[in-house]
């Protein structure tokens, strides 16, 4: 089941939009301000956070660059207002989607589930992408360790991988974290 946060200074948008999203079956979690959902964000780790734009203190699009900054927590806006200055920041911001308000629980719950996977599909990016950082930065300690080629490096910490039983990913690691490579 999905966690989600939902941040609106509304009572009764947030209760509404809650309930609703609870009956679809999603665990929600709920604030009625910028602060509060931040702390939220980071001690809870939702797997998406819903963000009314205007909220007094700290507002949804200040909150989504401390997300942005502080969390891995992904988002998406939802708002009375459908002004196109809104909608550019919303974007750059690396908002998931941009909701108009009043919403309807059952036509966005797809879209809900469309946003979840694309954040899913992003920490799989993100992932695959740290995994190659550290597996070309061992190939290259490895070429200047053992006087070789790019190709024989990246083979020879293969072959420790293999000996060992462990992914290449933690042998990098290790070659990474100590500077040296396996004997």
């Amino acid at each position: 089941m999905a966690k989600l946060l939902i941040a609106d200074d509304d009572r009764v948008v947030l209760f509404t939009l809650a309930e609703g999203l609870r009956e679809a079956g999603f665990e929600v979690v709920e604030a009625r301000d910028g602060l509060r959902a931040l702390a939220l964000c980071q001690s809870e780790q939702p797997d998406l956070a819903l963000l009314d734009i205007r909220m007094p203190g700290l507002d949804g699009l200040e909150l989504a660059r401390r997300l942005r900054a502080e969390t891995t927590v992904p988002f998406l806006f939802f708002t009375a207002y459908d002004d196109e200055e809104l909608v550019q920041q919303a974007v750059k911001l690396g908002a998931l989607g941009y909701l108009v308000k009043p919403l309807d629980v059952p036509r966005i719950v797809p879209m809900l589930r469309a946003a979840l996977a694309r954040s899913r599909e992003f920490d799989g990016l993100r992932a695959a992408l740290h995994s190659n950082r550290s597996i070309g930065t061992a190939v290259g300690i490895a070429m200047r360790a053992w006087n070789l080629d790019q190709q024989t490096a990246f083979e020879r910490l293969r072959k420790h991988a293999r000996n060992r039983s462990i992914k290449l990913e933690s042998i990098a690691r290790e070659v990474v974290e100590s500077g040296n490579c396996p004997e």
